[in-house]
């Protein structure tokens, strides 16, 4: 049997998501972690600082600061700075609301290399979903304001959470973003967990709006008109329009599994370690409360539904889908909180128009 291409690399966590912090300033409707008020097991600076020296030497290249809203830690600076002095490329993931002047000037004399700002839609979609308590201005005014502020400072790339709020806005959100200047764009769908599943009205696009979606990613992909725009893990799947969704044509682009926990791994804001952040808790591999991350990442069997994924578990249509070996059913964080299952995944294009049958 042929080797899967994830089991013939070199298993190194190039890329961390660091949740450095719960606490939050808006009350997002999709948001995974419930965030609002900081953990009491968020780590020291020094405990970070170990987590850190680990990661380097395990071979990771890029760490994401994200949360909650990074920038309400106390020592959100001092952190990026111990990153990026390690040589981490820093990138800091923020709502936007809080990136002042001053913020951004830190941010830059900390080391960080990039920021990832996050704009759900045009204003009234925008204010929506990432709700502010109070009567008090509006998020999407004072994240736009930090987008343009960052634009003209650093790399900067606009995150958005497609839902059924916005998934009509995309083209419009698309010529807003072009005619601030942003070069970016990373779009990715909001996954059925957190305060998503406490919505009072369906947020989560249904299977069969991927068809669309996808049409509209590939077209705008290939106007070679900015934003350009990154598609993530939970779009796709094989069908004639796959190379053209991850890649281009001159570097074509092929999904081939979930890298959670054998080239990427993400620390959550109370110290457990897990391939991907998204994941629940039956998937933590440990806490760096309590072991080294080099003991929790070193033991592979800790990321066994990754690093021994077995094809021949794989359920529902994609058990006899003639690439679900390869494709390993998608994303798995968004196979587990749509079926509760890794093996199978409903939000997969292919799938949609009955190629797994």
């Amino acid at each position: 049997m042929t080797r899967h291409p994830l089991d013939q690399v070199e298993r190194q966590p190039h890329t961390c998501i660091w949740e450095i912090t719960r606490r939050c300033n808006l009350h997002c409707l999709h948001c995974g972690n419930t965030c609002g008020e900081p953990s009491a097991r968020e780590l020291t600076r020094e405990k970070a600082r170990e987590v850190a020296r680990d990661l380097v030497r395990l071979g990771c290249r890029e760490v994401d600061v994200t949360g909650g809203e990074p920038l309400l830690h106390p020592h959100w600076d001092g952190l990026c700075r111990d990153f990026a002095a390690l040589g981490l490329r820093t990138a800091l993931i923020t709502n936007g609301t809080l990136l002042d002047d001053e913020r951004l000037e830190r941010a830059l004399d900390a080391g960080v290399a990039a920021f990832g700002i996050s704009l759900d839609g045009l204003q009234a979609t925008h204010d929506g979903i990432r709700v502010r308590p109070g009567q008090v201005p509006s998020p999407w005014r004072q994240t736009v304001a930090a987008i343009e502020r960052s634009l003209a400072r650093v790399e900067t790339i606009v995150i958005t959470a497609i839902s059924r709020r916005n998934l009509a806005e995309l083209p419009a959100l698309r010529d807003h973003l072009a005619n601030m200047g942003v070069k970016r764009w990373q779009v990715q769908l909001v996954v059925p967990l957190g305060r998503a599943l406490e919505a009072a009205e369906p947020l989560v696009i249904a299977p069969s709006d991927l068809e669309l979606l996808t049409a509209f990613l590939v077209d705008a992909r290939a106007s070679g008109k900015t934003p350009t725009i990154d598609v993530t893990d939970t779009i796709g799947y094989f069908t004639e329009r796959e190379t053209r969704l991850r890649g281009s044509p001159e570097r074509p682009a092929l999904w081939i599994g979930c890298q959670a926990g054998i080239r990427a791994v993400a620390i959550t804001y109370d110290g457990r370690v897990r391939g991907c952040s998204m994941l629940p808790p039956e998937f933590d591999a440990g806490d760096v409360h309590d072991e080294s991350f080099a003991t929790i990442w070193n033991d592979v069997e800790r990321f066994a539904y990754s690093t021994h994924f077995d094809a021949a578990n794989l359920a529902g249509p994609c058990s006899h889908c003639r690439v679900g070996p390869l494709c390993r059913a998608g994303c798995t964080t968004m196979a587990y909180w749509t079926t509760g299952s890794i093996y199978t995944n409903p939000f997969c294009l292919h799938r949609v128009r009955g190629g797994c049958a």
